[in-house]
């Protein structure tokens, strides 16, 4: 039986626009929740340094 909550997982951050934001890695995190901090903190250094996500950013993450 698996126990609820946060599990290890690939996150992923992709746009063919602007491939600066293309991003990926391991992390701690649910579904639910918006994924793992990792997955937000790329997002959020992206953010800062190139403005608002482009119309065609996807963002995911996936229990391994």
């Amino acid at each position: 039986m698996s126990m609820p909550g946060p599990k290890i997982g690939t996150w992923w951050v992709r746009s063919k626009l602007d491939p600066r934001w293309n991003g990926d890695g391991k992390g701690l995190g649910l579904v639910t929740s918006g994924g793992p901090i990792e997955m937000r903190n790329w997002i959020e250094k992206c953010k800062k340094e190139y403005g608002k996500p482009p119309d065609d950013a996807e963002m995911g993450f996936m229990k391994d």
